[in-house]
């Protein structure tokens, strides 16, 4: 159906996926809860299917949940944590819905027999893997190799997505089925009636793992209809798959009835909604559609807002399927979307993002789309996922006007959006982490929130002149991370600690090149920053490691092409070509910025003792020097950034400075922080995020390019390079 995993992306980024998921995973089974309602049915329809009775199986559930965090049955007075009502397990609404949910237990139950009830768990670990490899693979085939990267990425690191992800349930399964299906669908390929066959039977499965799975359905058949009427074509790639869809689905629904008819008696979404809702008729029914699905929308807002990187994608993604407007994709992940939403509406009540999970590879498609087409300058009308009729076009070296246009109103999104930062360990159910608010009055919390933005906004320029149109990749690890929510508090003096950072990093010799008293200049800003964050010292460090990676060009300063005296040199005498001598070796360009910024900490430390303030202590009194790692943890794109550059830019350590830079300042910033007792949480990260983020850019272009020419080139440049 596609190419094979292993050359669809180069094997650092996979190394690097790889590590980020069991970093996040194990981050949330510490932080997370992993069993909930559903899970007991489940585990009983596991120990049944295993040869226990209905009682013992029921038995073997309830104590196993016992003392389990969301479900606590030894406390509970919910009747099913009760063994002697074990009917309502096999037997009611609750059987209709389970019982032909046989996926999961069919999976599950050569681990429950093995290695007992946890395996559960286990296996929606694997599935969900499973799942963001094939996202990894058809974004790659798609938009290529570094859009890939960071289509899995985003589906790892938001935390209410991943809670779903080590959750002993069926969305995580549902997941995996769901969008390896997507595999076979025309999105950018030619297909043939195997892939139809894939796609029917990866349907089938997720059909019989979670009912949801209609929505891949009804989004093929919207995606069908579309491109009939934008191509007037009613034949086109996508009717196989429409047309094979609605009969497989429709035949496995029926067989779903036939299987709940003995033990369910008739399970009818129609009264199950009226039974919900308090209506009763059609009239009412219809009536009270409206306002049942507003209330499901903002109950789900409500807790994707507490999380920013999801909050991100799926404000990305809703308006890309505006931007793209012709594209499969967009009517692919509109018709997933209503779906949802319209089942939804039986339950009449938020689901905590859980129904979307398992459409959530999709979702961050859709956006990874509208990100390579603001980053190839590509206009909304040509947006089309249809196969290319030849090479795909070079993209643009430059970075566009409205992708710099877009990256602004996203932060400015964002920051009004985000309201909390979830970090504490959740205590009920299979809901989000408490709450911890963070966020000020308004207009006080203005002034930092652009402050950060400024400094985004440096960060962005300079690693567009780096990187070309991939610079903009600093710019959006700097924003999406959590570290910039806390930000918003007027009392706080690390958003301008980050604003003289990416200052003065602008100073710095990047190409080998020093500006006009760039050591001043750095000198200048770690001073300013220091005095504000004393954290922000580290950045010294980071200088010190890139000046210690240029060893071989020597140790001081280059040498003024002017010679002593203030006379002019005398010309050379001319050398014949058998007899010329090496050029002089230039000197180390970054030799004088350690010296510069460790003379503005000592005078920036200097000042605060004389004054009789804190060494490691902020404006507002509280020490700024250690990292809580709790939270620190908790931010999985944290952990997705220093993940990137450990894992994939240390490849890119002699040609790229920022990769000695930031692993300088995080050797800097670990030291302290074994020496201090006190924490702040994520606070301490703010000075690191522009060293972190250019760092991050720069391990995506060099290792996962293929030349550094491809990134930075124009079309008519690459092809004379080839004559």
């Amino acid at each position: 159906m596609t190419s094979r995993p292993a050359t669809s992306l180069p094997l650092l980024g996979w190394v690097f996926l790889g590590v980020l998921y069991v970093a996040t995973v194990y981050v949330t089974i510490v932080t997370r809860v992993q069993w909930g309602p559903d899970t007991a049915f489940h585990l009983a329809w596991t120990f049944r299917l295993l040869g226990d009775s209905e009682p013992e199986a029921v038995r073997r559930t309830v104590e196993f949940l016992a003392d389990k965090d969301g479900i606590d049955c030894a406390t509970s007075s919910l009747p099913w944590c009760h063994a002697e009502n074990y009917q309502m397990y096999f037997a009611g609404d609750y059987a209709a819905t389970v019982g032909p949910r046989v996926m999961t237990r069919l999976l599950s139950a050569p681990f429950v027999a093995v290695f007992g009830p946890w395996s559960m768990v286990a296996v929606s670990v694997v599935a969900y893997a499973a799942g963001v490899a094939c996202l990894t693979v058809l974004a790659t085939r798609m938009f290529g190799p570094r859009w890939g990267l960071l289509a899995g990425a985003l589906a790892i690191t938001p935390w209410l997505a991943a809670n779903w992800a080590v959750h002993a349930n069926t969305e995580a399964l549902a997941m995996a089925f769901t969008t390896a299906s997507m595999l076979a669908l025309p999105l950018r390929r030619r297909t043939s009636w195997r892939d139809v066959v894939w796609f029917v039977v990866l349907l089938g499965l997720g059909l019989f793992t979670r009912q949801f799975a209609v929505s891949v359905t009804a989004g093929t058949v919207l995606a069908w209809l579309f491109v009939a009427v934008r191509d007037r074509q009613i034949k086109n790639a996508w009717a196989p798959f429409a047309a094979a869809g609605v009969a497989a689905t429709g035949v496995i629904v029926w067989v779903q009835g036939q299987m709940t008819a003995s033990y369910a008696g008739s399970f009818s979404s129609y009264a199950t909604y009226e039974n919900n809702t308090g209506t009763h008729g059609l009239a009412e029914v219809v009536a009270s559609v409206p306002a049942t699905a507003a209330r499901i929308v903002a109950g789900d807002w409500n807790h994707v807002r507490t999380d920013l990187v999801l909050t991100a994608v799926m404000l990305t993604a809703l308006v890309s399927l505006g931007w793209r407007f012709r594209s499969e994709l967009s009517a692919l992940v509109v018709g997933m979307i209503g779906t949802t939403l319209a089942l939804n509406l039986i339950v009449n009540d938020d689901s905590i993002f859980r129904y979307h999970t398992p459409n959530y590879p999709v979702y961050v498609l859709a956006a990874v789309a509208l990100l390579a087409d603001l980053a190839a300058g590509r206009r909304p009308a040509a947006a089309t996922e249809a196969p290319p009729p030849g090479p795909p076009p070079e993209p643009p070296s430059r970075v566009p006007a409205a992708a710099w246009v877009a990256l602004g109103i996203g932060y400015l999104v964002l920051a009004l959006v985000i309201r909390n930062v979830n970090v504490r360990k959740a205590s009920v159910g299979s809901g989000p982490a408490l709450p911890d608010p963070t966020v000020a009055t308004w207009p006080e919390s203005v002034t930092p929130i652009l402050v950060y933005g400024a400094a985004i906004a440096l960060v962005a320029w300079q690693g567009s002149r780096l990187w070309g149109r991939w610079g903009l990749l600093a710019a959006a690890l700097m924003m999406v991370p959590t570290v910039m929510v806390p930000l918003a508090r007027p009392d706080f003096l690390e958003p301008f600690a980050a604003l003289a950072v990416a200052a003065a990093l602008l100073a710095l010799p990047w190409q080998g090149r020093a500006p006009r008293a760039g050591p001043w200049w750095f000198g200048a800003g770690v001073l300013l920053a220091t005095a504000m964050d004393p954290f922000a010292g580290v950045v010294v460090a980071g200088a010190l490691a890139a000046w210690a990676t240029r060893l071989d060009r020597g140790l001081s300063w280059p040498r003024s092409p002017r010679a002593s005296g203030g006379r002019r040199a005398p010309a050379p005498a001319p050398r014949s070509a058998e007899r010329t001598s090496p050029a002089p070796r230039p000197g180390n360009p970054w030799a004088a910025y350690p010296l510069a910024g460790a003379a503005a900490v000592a005078v920036a430390l200097g000042v605060r003792a004389a004054s009789g303030r804190d060494l490691v202590g902020t404006a507002a009194g509280d020490p700024a020097v250690v990292v809580d790692w709790v939270p620190a943890g908790s931010d999985f794109m944290l952990i997705a950034v220093a993940a990137l550059v450990a894992v994939v830019g240390v490849r890119a350590w002699r040609d790229e400075p920022a990769v000695p830079l930031a692993f300088g300042a995080a050797a800097a910033a670990l030291v302290l922080s074994a020496t201090v007792d006190e924490v702040t949480g994520l606070r301490p990260v703010t000075a690191l995020m522009p060293l972190l983020a250019l760092a991050g850019a720069a391990a995506v272009v060099r290792p996962l390019g293929r030349r550094r020419r491809d990134l930075t080139s124009s079309p008519l440049e690459d092809v004379a390079s080839r004559r």
